[in-house]
């Protein structure tokens, strides 16, 4: 007789033991085989929910990206107009622990694009894109198409950034830059 899983719960379960063992070994050892030896279970026990290395990482990023949107409304609150603009912008531009090896798993799956091209997240783009596209529009910026773009682009090469000099990217000098872009943006 077949078990009853939750795929919800399974899938969960599999990103949660991708973060550990990323946090634990880094990013490049994030593979199936020690995914399942994180879990405790064979690699079938993997493999049925994401069939490939490229779909194992995604699935963790995908996890995280249902928790950053409650995060992220929950830091926005009440904010309206530029403080809601920069706000957005500035919690983007986060240097959480947890979002630095989040980064890290995000530049695997991106390396893998020209080999697995559908395991990318494309979602999670087009929704912050609209984010900062919308907040924009709220702020009253004069070119919010333009706007949303800049800080799609500002925010992705942040990512990199705080990788390659996470000492450098304090809180602090990342508050500054968002907050000298948005003044920008909205002609100040």
């Amino acid at each position: 007789m077949p078990i009853d899983v939750d795929e919800v719960q399974r899938r969960e379960a599999i990103a949660q033991a991708t973060l550990a063992v990323a946090a634990r070994d880094g990013a490049r050892a994030v593979t199936i085989r020690a995914v399942a030896k994180e879990l405790g279970g064979s690699t079938a026990m993997v493999t049925n929910y994401v069939p490939t290395r490229t779909a194992l990482i995604t699935n963790a990023v995908r996890a995280a990206e249902s928790r950053w949107r409650t995060d992220l409304e929950a830091r926005l609150g009440d904010l309206i107009g530029a403080d809601r603009l920069r706000a957005t912008v500035e919690w983007h531009l986060s240097t959480e622990p947890e979002d630095l090896l989040l980064r890290t798993l995000w530049v695997e799956m991106l390396s893998s694009a020209h080999v697995d091209p559908g395991g990318i997240d494309r979602q999670e783009p087009r929704e912050s894109r609209q984010e900062f596209l919308d907040a924009s529009a709220a702020a009253g910026v004069p070119d919010a198409g333009l706007a949303a773009d800049v800080l799609s682009l500002l925010t992705r090469g942040y990512y990199i950034s705080s990788m390659e000099e996470p000492a450098h990217w304090t809180p602090e000098r990342a508050e500054r830059v968002a907050r000298a872009v948005v003044d920008a943006l909205m002609g100040s």
